[in-house]
């Protein structure tokens, strides 16, 4: 703290705090006394606020990013400190697109808090209002660079290079191994299906060929005896209804029906909430409207064709052609039998 030179000359300090009751400090030797009745002002450093400091370059420009910034407008001329808005752009809707596909209906949990970070930063000028800068919350560095960051609105990940070739060529190498591994399995995604020739086997002779269990001792062996005994036939048995879904369609998106079933016995004994067969059936078939009338734990005898097994615990996929409603009390044949 400085004392300010008053235009009479007196330059005089004030006396220093006493430290301790009544006891006074002696004034430095060299020090003009204090006058009485002079009174002391104080000069306080100030500090320029940092939102008016502009951003510049290398070459002098300021630098629009995420943050207001001091500018000379381009078109009213005046020194200010641009206000920000953020606005959709292209980026953010292609990302919510592709996210719908990728994830269809959960996208409507995630699209809501991914929107906000994709939007691009508008500067305006506060007196004129022109659009002086846009600029993407996006925004990935060269690969030339050997410290690599990826920004999402206020998020960035920062990563060396080699750290980034090395996390790429993983999951190439899963990815690859993925493709490959599925390769051979059965697709469910074909538009029309066939009704294969009948069978007498029964749910039992299916566990014990192609159930879980088998799968965990030998997948080879349970996808050889599928394709031989059971892919594209035709099967007549009983079941519980462990949840119904009806079919959508929606611009692109398509989805089948889906009786949820349960069998006698379960793979998954302990585990009541896992269902042992999806019956599949479109919007306009005629066992869709009878599918539909099912009650969760109602008991139902079924005609379907196979299409894929289970893998890895999944249940098992069939084509519905036909579905009866059951009375517990009535039916005394085995739940499953052929």
């Amino acid at each position: 703290i400085l004392a300010q030179v008053r235009p009479d000359g007196c330059g005089c300090l004030p006396a220093l705090p006493s430290v301790g009751r009544g006891a006074g400090v002696p004034q430095a030797a060299g020090w003009p006394a204090r006058r009485a009745g002079c009174p002391m002002t104080y000069i306080v450093e100030k500090k320029e606020d940092a939102r008016t400091v502009p951003e510049e370059d290398e070459n002098g420009e300021p630098v629009f990013d995420q943050n207001p910034v001091k500018v000379t407008c381009a078109f009213c001329g005046r020194d200010t400190i641009t206000f920000i808005e953020y606005e959709s752009s292209w980026v953010t809707y292609a990302v919510c697109i592709v996210l719908l596909f990728v994830l269809n209906w959960a996208a409507l949990c995630v699209v809501p808090v991914v929107y906000p970070l994709f939007k691009d930063v508008v500067h305006h000028c506060p007196r004129c209002l022109s659009v002086l800068a846009t600029r993407s919350r996006v925004a990935i560095s060269s690969f030339k660079q050997e410290v690599m960051s990826l920004r999402f609105g206020s998020c960035v990940v920062v990563l060396a290079r080699k750290y980034v070739i090395g996390l790429s060529a993983i999951l190439l190498v899963i990815a690859g191994f993925n493709m490959m591994r599925n390769s051979g399995a059965a697709s469910t995604d074909i538009e029309v299906w066939a009704r294969g020739p009948d069978v007498s086997s029964s749910w039992q002779d299916f566990l014990r060929d192609c159930g879980f269990k088998s799968y965990l001792g030998n997948p080879i062996h349970v996808s050889v005896a599928f394709n031989e005994k059971f892919k594209n036939q035709t099967v007549s048995w009983e079941g519980q209804v462990h949840h119904v879904e009806d079919s959508l369609s929606f611009l692109w998106l398509n989805q089948r029906g889906a009786i949820f079933t349960h069998m006698d016995p379960q793979q998954f004994p302990q585990k009541r909430d896992m269902a042992d067969l999806v019956l599949l059936f479109n919007d306009g078939d005629a066992v869709a409207k009878a599918a539909g009338k099912l009650a969760r734990g109602q008991r139902f005898a079924f005609e379907a064709t196979f299409v894929e097994v289970g893998k890895r615990g999944a249940p098992h996929v069939l084509a519905l052609w036909e579905v009866r409603p059951l009375k517990d009390a009535s039916s005394n044949s085995s739940l499953g039998g052929a």
